[in-house]
């Protein structure tokens, strides 16, 4: 005589699994697939809107540098130093947003994020302060 268990009835071939068991994976599966295919194509198209979108933060960030370098050739000393150095990095991130795909720049931000946190949360501690300044005013 079989005896009832918990999860089961022992002594019986009853597994306590559901009869449609076999189908639940088959939708799981299924509907896996096609998260997976909608997140691709979601990432496909936010990769197409910032490529098309580069040329404006490009023009941005050369007048940045415009703005850097005259303010450098007003300064003297230190102060013409941190400007000088400003105005080369801003060129090189500049050239390699213009030269970059969009993926290899994630790939690039993703990398440098876990090679090197503490600069990364710095600068976002940074940035921070600098819009609620901005934004206070």
């Amino acid at each position: 005589m079989a005896t009832v268990t918990e999860g089961g009835i022992q002594g019986s071939t009853y597994t306590g699994q559901s009869i449609g068991a076999e189908q639940d994976t088959g939708f799981t599966a299924h509907g896996k697939e096609q998260v997976k295919r909608f997140t691709g194509v979601t990432r496909d198209r936010v990769y197409h809107q910032i490529d098309d979108r580069k040329g404006d933060l490009i023009k941005g960030l050369q007048g940045f540098v415009s703005t850097l370098e005259n303010a450098s050739q007003n300064a003297d000393g230190f102060s013409q130093q941190i400007l000088h150095g400003a105005v080369g990095y801003v060129r090189q991130v500049s050239d390699r947003i213009e030269n970059g795909s969009t993926e290899e720049l994630v790939r690039d931000a993703k990398q440098f994020i876990r090679e090197k946190p503490a600069p990364f949360f710095a600068g976002c501690v940074a940035l921070g302060f600098l819009a609620a300044r901005i934004l206070k005013e």
